[in-house]
């Protein structure tokens, strides 16, 4: 035998389904004594979205804005640098040393292919086209390998030569010029230093499914690409002003500063905190690299090994 309060609670819920239909107050089919009761079920439905409008507030101001453009803006500074850093010296050619090679060009086109790349994940993933940028992101690891080994080439064949086709590398950073050893040692210490790329872009792969992580890490890895084309510009730079250049490369390293440290003026804008990869990647690369200054790149077994991969 069914208990009164269910076969009430059972007709009820049929009458309140019934009465969806249309107004409530119109629904004929509704005693009076049941009546109040539809009626606050069906107000039910408007308090939830208002408390939820309540809640969960539409995201708006600085932070969103710096949120939606900041990865994007990125990717335009580092092609704004590239363009600066090569572009003088393919535009004005009277202080080159020779034309750029089959090898070089290629290296500047998948450089290249690289930086856009970059941007456009970023533009797709601002403006909600995740779908887009997953199926784009496939090109990602065969481009890096590419562009590593392309790296790897040019900077051999530059240590062979014993100066940049340019020359405002030379004129940056000019060569010990002591010993074979240790002009070798020199040219090709930038090969070091871009060990860092593969690493950051592998870690970055390997946590694609984390996107915190992900964006974060390839986003080091394309700063990380700074430091060629503004050693371009500033041996260009050299070549005009000569007296200058202690101060050309002062504001080269100022620039790479403010570049490690963009992640987490990001964070700090747009989260109120420091992301850990936007703590720890800035000074792990610095510690990189003053092992490489002041241990590495002085020691014995580097120079004997350039000398042996530039013959």
């Amino acid at each position: 035998m069914e208990l009164p309060w269910r076969l009430w609670a059972e007709t009820v819920s049929r009458r309140y389904a019934a009465s969806r239909t249309g107004p409530v107050e119109t629904c004929e089919s509704v005693p009076s004594d049941v009546l109040p009761l539809v009626r606050s079920l069906r107000k039910v439905p408007a308090m939830t979205e208002q408390a939820t409008a309540v809640i969960a507030p539409v995201a708006t101001g600085r932070p969103h804005r710096v949120k939606r453009w900041f990865y994007i803006g990125a990717g335009l500074f580092m092609i704004l640098v590239s363009v600066a850093g090569f572009g003088p010296s393919i535009i004005d050619q009277s202080g080159r040393k020779a034309p750029p090679t089959p090898l070089v060009i290629a290296h500047g086109v998948v450089a290249s292919a690289w930086l856009l790349l970059f941007l456009a994940q970023a533009t797709l993933v601002a403006t909600s086209r995740v779908d887009v940028h997953r199926r784009l992101g496939r090109v990602g690891p065969g481009l890096a390998v590419v562009m590593s080994a392309l790296v790897f080439l040019t900077t051999v064949e530059m240590g062979r030569r014993g100066y940049d086709l340019s020359f405002d590398v030379t004129r940056a950073f000019p060569p010990p010029g002591s010993s074979e050893a240790e002009n070798a040692a020199d040219i090709l210490s930038p090969l070091l230093g871009f060990l860092a790329f593969p690493v950051l872009v592998s870690a970055g792969l390997w946590y694609r499914h984390r996107p915190d992580i992900h964006k974060r890490l390839m986003l080091f890895a394309v700063l990380g690409l700074h430091g060629v084309p503004l050693t371009h510009l500033t041996g260009y730079l050299i070549g005009y002003w000569p007296a200058q250049a202690g101060l050309f490369s002062l504001i080269g390293r100022a620039i790479g500063i403010l570049l490690l440290s963009a992640s987490a003026v990001y964070d700090k804008v747009s989260q109120g905190r420091l992301h850990p990869v936007s703590l720890w990647v800035p000074i792990l690369i610095v510690a990189w690299e003053f092992v490489l200054g002041s241990v590495v790149v002085p020691s014995v077994a580097w120079r004997e090994f350039a000398t042996w991969l530039i013959r």
